[in-house]
């Protein structure tokens, strides 16, 4: 009945209104873009002339095509101005005071990320002027477990977790962020083989792509205008070892790309958006600096990550 309900409320045009911690962003942030030299050096003889001729032609249309994207990525951020989102996650995208009551925060009392700012959610919002609805995310919150809950946050499949997405009054976000699976991944949950099209049925979950598949089932049930993008994960060292960090492989032999490449294939059989924070500048290498312990983002991955989304909102 709740689904039905919100659905009805998500077909109608609902004015958006400013709900949470994350709020409607005031300001963008804009990087310095760093020009091109053209010719700046060119003699006076015919030929070296006509060549300089032809090198500023081109580097001019290099330019101006930097420039057209650059317009681009404007208009699309600017179309997306005043539009609102929702977060469906884990602890690396919480901060006390900023989640539903009875979810669980890992920042700021841990971790290196000390202020709101600092969080890739709330640069997404405050650099595209988005205003966030729900940030749905616990510390410790698996996408596996019973599915029939309703009191328990930490179970990311179930009915409390996928219904707490809504607005003020039931509206239906405009977008749904998923980065989930982190857990599933140190807790080595099978990664098991539905592909995002299999049917699950409700019960304890014990397969993450049973689980996903059927978080995915719920969310888009009940959120059915909102566009809804799928986050894999991001390179995670092992606790254990010392710096330089080194891959943690879990207890069932997998990797963090390994839970990341079940995401992008149920997200690609139900024709949903990946954003792949596999590839957004955190490797393995500098996860040093980029985390904490490994997995929680420093504010400087934290950046990485939501120039990651925010690239992803804008295409």
């Amino acid at each position: 009945m709740k689904r039905e309900i919100c659905a009805a409320v998500c077909a109608m045009a609902v004015s958006v209104a400013l709900w949470g911690c994350g709020g409607s962003a005031g300001g963008v942030d804009r990087q310095e873009n760093e020009g091109a030299d053209v010719g700046e050096n060119r003699d006076t003889d015919g030929p070296d002339i006509e060549e300089g001729g032809a090198d500023a032609q081109e580097a001019a249309g290099m330019v101006a095509g930097q420039d057209a994207a650059g317009m681009d990525s404007q208009a699309e951020a600017t179309q997306l101005a005043g539009t609102t989102f929702s977060i469906l996650g884990d602890s690396i995208s919480t901060y006390q005071g900023c989640n539903p009551v009875g979810y669980y925060a890992f920042f700021p009392e841990n971790g290196e990320v000390a202020e709101l700012e600092d969080t890739w959610w709330q640069r997404v919002a405050d650099d595209l002027e988005l205003t966030l609805y729900v940030n749905g995310s616990s510390a410790g919150a698996t996408v596996t477990g019973d599915s029939t809950g309703t009191e328990d946050p930490q179970c990311s499949c179930n009915e409390l977790r996928t219904n707490d997405l809504s607005g003020p009054a039931g509206a239906c976000p405009d977008r749904v962020v998923i980065y989930m699976g982190a857990n599933d991944m140190l807790k080595a949950a099978p990664l098991g083989d539905n592909d995002g099209t299999g049917l699950v049925e409700e019960g304890e979950i014990e397969t993450f792509s049973d689980a996903y598949t059927l978080m995915l089932d719920k969310v888009q049930a009940n959120y059915p205008l909102a566009e809804i993008y799928c986050c894999t994960l991001l390179p995670m060292g092992d606790y254990g070892t010392e710096t330089p960090y080194v891959e943690f492989v879990n207890s069932g032999q997998l990797t963090s790309a390994d839970y990341g490449e079940t995401i992008i294939r149920i997200a690609e059989n139900r024709g949903l958006p990946v954003i792949d924070l596999a590839d957004c500048g955190v490797t393995i290498d500098n996860l040093q600096e980029m985390t904490s312990d490994g997995v929680h983002p420093t504010p400087e991955g934290m950046r990485c990550i939501a120039e990651a989304v925010k690239e992803a909102l804008c295409k």
